[in-house]
C-alpha cells in the first residue's frame, strides 16, 4: 500500500507519509532559537524531543485505516491517527529524555505534555480529565497490534533505526501499559488542577511545543517553504527620514525628533555583548510627536543587527498595536522606508492579507492567508488582540504563531491602553516570555503604566522572583516632557453638568474661530451633545461645520470624516467635532482646545495628545475637563475615577510639563491597590493548564454582548453582500462561476476559478468581509431590542451571524450623521 500524509483527489496531488515526517522533524528543529530554554529543561532537550515529535506526529497515518479513508473515501472509527500517534512519541520519548539531566519528576510532566501536544494537533489544547473518559484506549490499542505488523516498514521509511531499533518499536507499539500509567497519564490533568503540580514554565513550554507543531505541520501540508528572516539595514530609517524631512516646515519639531532618535541609539550601541544578550526590556518613554514610531522600529532594527553578530541567529521584528488605525498608519510609513525589500505582515483581524504578499510572488490566496496566520515574515505589524488573544488561549488557529515570539523583538506601543485589570496578568506574562523564550520588548508609552511592576506583583503570588534590568531608551526623557507646554488641564467639576449647562459652557469658552474637541464616555451622550451643538450654532448663525465621530458609524463614513476635520484643521479654519473615545485611539487630528468628560489620567492625557500637537498653535492651550452626567461610571472602575478625582482635586489648572508626574501618581495608587481578581484567575487557570479558564480573558469587554450590523448603503456595499452570499453558500462540488472582479479586483479573482477547496473558500470570505468591514457596525445587543435590524439570513438565505439593514430601510436604522439609531435610550460605551 502506498502511505500518504495527504491526498488531493481534484489536483492529483500526493504527499507521501515518509516524507512529511521527515520534513515536519527538519523544520521544527530549524525553527526553535537558541534562546528558548525553561529553567531546568536545556535548549538541546527542547530541540532533541520536539524533532521527535515531528517526527511521530503522524504515525497512526500508517494504518489501513486511515489510508483506505484518505484514499478511498472508506470511513471507519479506527481511522483516527492523533491519539496512537501521541501513545507512540511518549514511549519512546520516556526512554529518550533520560539521556538529559533532568529531575525525574519532571521528565514524566515533560513527557506527558508531549503526549497532548500531539494527540491534541488537530483540534483546542485541552488538559483534563475528560480525555481518559470512556473506552478511550481500546481504539488504540487496536491501532498498536495493528502497526506492529508494519513495524519494520515504518522504521525503513523514516530512517530512525540508529535511534530506534525493531525490538524497542514493537514496546512502544503496546499501548497496554499506558492504559494501565494511571498515575502519570489519566491522572495528569487532574494533579495539575488541584495544584500538586503548578510551576510556571509548564503553561509555556506546553503552548509553545503545541504551536511549533500544529505550525510547522500546517506549513508542510500546504507545501509552503518556511521563510529565513533577514537582517534589515537599520540606516534605512535614517535615509527615510532625510527624505521626508527635506521640506518640511517644523524644523525645531525635527531638531527634536532628530536629538531624541540619535540619543536611543547611542543607549544601544553603548550596550556590552553581554548586556544585549541579557537584557530584555527596554522602555521608551517619550512626550507625543516626538518621533517614536520610527525611532523604535531604528531601535529594533539596531537590536536585530547585534544580536545576530553575538547569538548567529536573526530575530523578527513584531510590532503590537491597540488599533487599527495606527495599524494602517504605522503600514505607510514602514513600507516607505522597506519598500518591497522584506517581507511585511500586516495581521489583524479584517487585514486585506493579500498586501502581504509581493505582487512578483505567485502565491495563492489561502496560501497567503497562512502565511499572515503564522506571522512568516521578517516584520510583523499587528493588534494587542491578535497578539494576547493568543496567548491566552488553547485554540488551534491562534496559537500557530505563538512560537513566532521566541527570540524576537516586540515592540508594544501605547502600552498605557491595556485595561489596568490585566495589567499585572500581562506584565506577568511578558517577563516569562522573557524568561522562557527569550523574547525582547520595547514597551513604549508617553505615560509608563508601570506594568512590569504590576506583573512582579502576581507573579510573587507564586514565589516567582524575575529581575529584569530595564534599560530606558530615552535617559532623559524628563528634560523633553519639561519643555512642553502645548496644553494644559483646566478641571471644572465643582458640579455634575446636564446637557444644557454644558452646551452653555462650550459656547463661553470657545472662540468662535478656532477648532473645538468635545469627547464624551458613551455614545448615547455624545450624539446628545452633537445634537445641542447643531440647534446652538443654528440659534447663533454661525456657519461653522461640526460632525460627529464613534463606532456608531460606519468605518467608510468615519474615514470621510476624519479626512474632512483633518481638511479644515492643516487650513486652521473652525471646526468642531463631538467624538467618543474613539479620537484617542491615535488619531492624528490636531485641535486648538478639547472638553473631556471626566475620565482616568491615562484617557485625559490621550485626548490632550489631539490638542496643539506640533506646538505651533501657542502655550497651554486648554483641555477642559467636566462631569457629564454620570456617565463615566458606565466606562471606568470606581477605583480609577476615585484615584482621578483625587489627583485633580482642588486643582484650577494642570500645565502638561507636570503630566508625567500626574500619571506617575496615578499609576502608583494602582498599584497600591494590589492586583486585580480577573487577572489572579486566568494566572490561576494558566498554572492548573486550565483552558476554559484561561479564555476568559477578553481584551475587549463583553464583545459577545455585541452584534455585527452590515449597512447596504451604496451599490459597492451591495456588490460586496452578493458576493459574500455566493461564497457562503458554495456546496464546493461544482465549479465557481461568480465573477469577484467587481469586489476583490481582477488579480484574485481571476484565481477564483473550478472547484474551490474549504481552504480557499475561507481566505475568499476573509478577503470580502476586510472589505465589507467598512459598511459594518457592532451594535450592544440590549440597544437593539427597540430597533432590530433584519438577520442577514433574509437578504439571500444564507446562514451567518451578521445583522442586515436593506437599501430601502436605511434611514429607519441608521442617520447618515451619527449612525445607528438607538430607540432604547441606552448608553454605549466606545
Amino acid at each position: 500500500m502506498e502511505h500518504l500524509a495527504h491526498f488531493d483527489r481534484e489536483k492529483g496531488y500526493k504527499q507521501p507519509l515518509n516524507a512529511h515526517l521527515k520534513s515536519v522533524a527538519k523544520l521544527i528543529y530549524a525553527q526553535i532559537p537558541p534562546t528558548v530554554r525553561f529553567e531546568t529543561i536545556s535548549n538541546a532537550l527542547i530541540r532533541e524531543l520536539s524533532k521527535y515529535m515531528g517526527y511521530f506526529h503522524d504515525m497512526g497515518k500508517y494504518s489501513d485505516y486511515f489510508q483506505k479513508y484518505l484514499q478511498e473515501g472508506k470511513d471507519n472509527c479506527l481511522k483516527n491517527h492523533a491519539h496512537i500517534s501521541a501513545c507512540i512519541l511518549y514511549n519512546f520519548l520516556l526512554k529518550e529524555i533520560q539521556a538529559f539531566k533532568v529531575d525525574e519528576k519532571e521528565k514524566q510532566i515533560i513527557v506527558f505534555l508531549y503526549y497532548i501536544c500531539t494527540r491534541r494537533h488537530h483540534s483546542s489544547l485541552r488538559v483534563e480529565a475528560a480525555l481518559f473518559s470512556g473506552n478511550v484506549w481500546n481504539n488504540v490499542k487496536l491501532l498498536g497490534e495493528h502497526l506492529s505488523n508494519k513495524a519494520k516498514l515504518i522504521l525503513d521509511e523514516l530512517g530512525i533505526n540508529e535511534v530506534l531499533d525493531l525490538k524497542e518499536f514493537y514496546n512502544y507499539l503496546s499501548i497496554v501499559p499506558l492504559e494501565r500509567n494511571k498515575l502519570l497519564i489519566e491522572y495528569m490533568p487532574t494533579r495539575f488542577r488541584n495544584g500538586r503540580i503548578r510551576d510556571s514554565k509548564w503553561y509555556f513550554l506546553l503552548i509553545y511545543i503545541f504551536s511549533l507543531l500544529i505550525d510547522t505541520d500546517k506549513f508542510d501540508s500546504a507545501r509552503i517553504k518556511s521563510y529565513d528572516p533577514k537582517i534589515i539595514d537599520y540606516e534605512r530609517v535614517t535615509e527615510y527620514l532625510k527624505l521626508k524631512r527635506k521640506n518640511d516646515i517644523k524644523p525645531a519639531l525635527n531638531d527634536k525628533r532628530e536629538r531624541a532618535r540619535l540619543s536611543m541609539l547611542q543607549v544601544i550601541d553603548n550596550l556590552t555583548d553581554e548586556e544585549i544578550k541579557n537584557t530584555y526590556f527596554f522602555t521608551l518613554t517619550a512626550p507625543t510627536g516626538i518621533g517614536k514610531t520610527l525611532s523604535s522600529l531604528q531601535c529594533a532594527l539596531y537590536l536585530q543587527n547585534r544580536i545576530k553578530k553575538i547569538e548567529s541567529y536573526i530575530p523578527k521584528i513584531i510590532v503590537a498595536i491597540p488599533f487599527i488605525n495606527i495599524i494602517e498608519q504605522n503600514k505607510l510609513e514602514y513600507q516607505n522606508v522597506f519598500k518591497d525589500d522584506v517581507r511585511m505582515i500586516t495581521h489583524y483581524s479584517l487585514s486585506d492579507f493579500t498586501s502581504n504578499v509581493s505582487l512578483n510572488e505567485d502565491t495563492p490566496v489561502d496560501k497567503a492567508l497562512m502565511l499572515t496566520e503564522s506571522w512568516d515574515g521578517d516584520v510583523i505589524l499587528t493588534t494587542f488582540v491578535q497578539l494576547f488573544q493568543s496567548i491566552f488561549t488553547g485554540g488551534n488557529r491562534p496559537l500557530k504563531k505563538i512560537n513566532k515570539l521566541a527570540g524576537s523583538i516586540v515592540i508594544l506601543d501605547e502600552v498605557q491602553s491595556l485595561p489596568q485589570e490585566y495589567m499585572p496578568l500581562i506584565g506577568a506574562t511578558l517577563q516569562l516570555l522573557a524568561k522562557y523564550y527569550g523574547t525582547k520588548f520595547i514597551l513604549m508609552t508617553a505615560t509608563q503604566p508601570k506594568i512590569l511592576e504590576f506583573g512582579k506583583m502576581l507573579l510573587s503570588n507564586d514565589k516567582i522572583n524575575i529581575e529584569n534590568e530595564e534599560i530606558q531608551l530615552l535617559p532623559d526623557y524628563e528634560s523633553y516632557f519639561m519643555e512642553l507646554s502645548r496644553t494644559k488641564f483646566v478641571p471644572i467639576l465643582d458640579k455634575v453638568l446636564d446637557n444644557e449647562e454644558f452646551i452653555e459652557l462650550f459656547f463661553k469658552k470657545w472662540p468662535t474661530d478656532k477648532a473645538a474637541l468635545v469627547v464624551a464616555n458613551t455614545i448615547k451622550k455624545s450624539i446628545e451633545i452633537y445634537e445641542g451643538i447643531k440647534r446652538k450654532l443654528q440659534e447663533k448663525k454661525l456657519d461653522v461645520p461640526v460632525y460627529y465621530l464613534s463606532t456608531n458609524i460606519i468605518p467608510l463614513k468615519r474615514k470621510e470624516v476624519i479626512f474632512k476635520v483633518r481638511s479644515l484643521l492643516e487650513k486652521n479654519e473652525p471646526v468642531i467635532l463631538v467624538s467618543t473615545q474613539t479620537i484617542e485611539a491615535g488619531v492624528d487630528l490636531d485641535f486648538d482646545m478639547a472638553f473631556r468628560d471626566f475620565a482616568p489620567i491615562d484617557s485625559l492625557i490621550q485626548t490632550a495628545g489631539r490638542v496643539n500637537r506640533s506646538g505651533r498653535k501657542g502655550n497651554y492651550l486648554p483641555v477642559y475637563i467636566v462631569q457629564l452626567g454620570n456617565d463615566n461610571q458606565y466606562v471606568y472602575g470606581l477605583s480609577h475615577r476615585k484615584h482621578t478625582e483625587y489627583l485633580l482635586k482642588g486643582k484650577d489648572e494642570i500645565l502638561e510639563n507636570e503630566y508625567g508626574k500626574l500619571a506617575e501618581e496615578y499609576y502608583q495608587l494602582a498599584l497600591n491597590d494590589g492586583v486585580d481578581d480577573k487577572s489572579i484567575e486566568i494566572w490561576d487557570g494558566m498554572m492548573k493548564l486550565d483552558f476554559e479558564a484561561v479564555e476568559k480573558f477578553r481584551l475587549i469587554k463583553n464583545i459577545e454582548e455585541v452584534c455585527d450590523v452590515f449597512v447596504e448603503i451604496n451599490e459597492f456595499a451591495s456588490s460586496l453582500a452578493d458576493a459574500f452570499e455566493k461564497v457562503l453558500s458554495y456546496d464546493g462540488q461544482s465549479n465557481f462561476d461568480y465573477d469577484l472582479s467587481n469586489v476583490l479586483g481582477k488579480n484574485y479573482a481571476s484565481k477564483f476559478n473550478g472547484k474551490l477547496s474549504p481552504f480557499e473558500i475561507r481566505a475568499i470570505l476573509r478577503l470580502i468581509k476586510a472589505k465589507m468591514n467598512d459598511f459594518i457596525i457592532q451594535v450592544r445587543i440590549s440597544r437593539m431590542l427597540e430597533n432590530k435590524p433584519l438577520e442577514f439570513k433574509v437578504r439571500g438565505e444564507v446562514q451567518c451571524d451578521l445583522y442586515w439593514i436593506p437599501p430601502e430601510d436605511v434611514s429607519r436604522y441608521y442617520d447618515e450623521n451619527t449612525g445607528f439609531i438607538d430607540k432604547s435610550g441606552k448608553a454605549l460605551i466606545y
